[in-house]
């Protein structure tokens, strides 16, 4: 005769349930009502019931593990770990920045690696031919007409953009090197 079998660990969490016909490594007998639990989540053997705890049968994040004592998911990064991945997330932020969009005098800029080039490329005519005038489209697709003179004080406008950008990566990485807690580490943001 087939009965439900559960494995649990020391405080009772359900970690695998199974109809067998005979007793399973690691499981143990059970009359419990077992047959109709989801797999969204966690169940829990407590005095001699079971309970759904709300808790996810998957981690939540991909370096979660089991806390066994405590019963839930926890960050199972140690520091070092924890800092190389807020360096990964500030280096993703700094990217965006850098690549985003820039400011000079009241207009907005697309600054991807392309529109960089074309900036660039903009400034060394500007640099030839002080008389020219050129037409460009802005981050907003507007289209503005900008005098030699102004695409010099756009090239500067973009290094400095480009400057403050890894400036600021630069700080937050020594940041990231020096702190010592958790919460020291949670507080460095873009």
């Amino acid at each position: 005769m087939s009965s439900y079998y559960i494995k649990t660990d020391s405080n009772g969490y359900i970690w695998g349930v199974a109809f067998s016909d005979s007793p399973l490594d690691g499981y143990e007998e059970t009359q419990l009502p077992v047959d109709g639990l989801g797999n969204d989540q966690i169940y829990r053997v407590v005095n001699n019931e079971v309970i759904a705890t709300g808790i996810p049968i998957f981690p939540p994040n991909d370096f979660d593990v089991w806390d066994e004592v405590n019963g839930g998911w926890i960050d199972g990064r140690d520091l070092e770990k924890k800092k190389a991945d807020k360096w990964a997330s500030i280096k993703a932020d700094r990217s965006a920045q850098e690549h985003g969009t820039f400011e000079w005098g009241g207009y907005t800029f697309q600054c991807n690696e392309a529109s960089q080039r074309r900036i660039q490329s903009a400034v060394q005519r500007a640099t030839i031919d002080s008389t020219m005038t050129l037409d460009w489209t802005l981050a907003d697709n507007s289209i503005q007409n900008f005098a030699a003179a102004d695409y010099i004080e756009i090239g500067k406008a973009l290094a400095i953009h480009m400057s403050q950008t890894h400036e600021r990566g630069r700080i937050l990485r020594a940041q990231i090197d020096a702190a010592t807690t958790q919460e020291e580490l949670e507080a460095i943001v873009w």
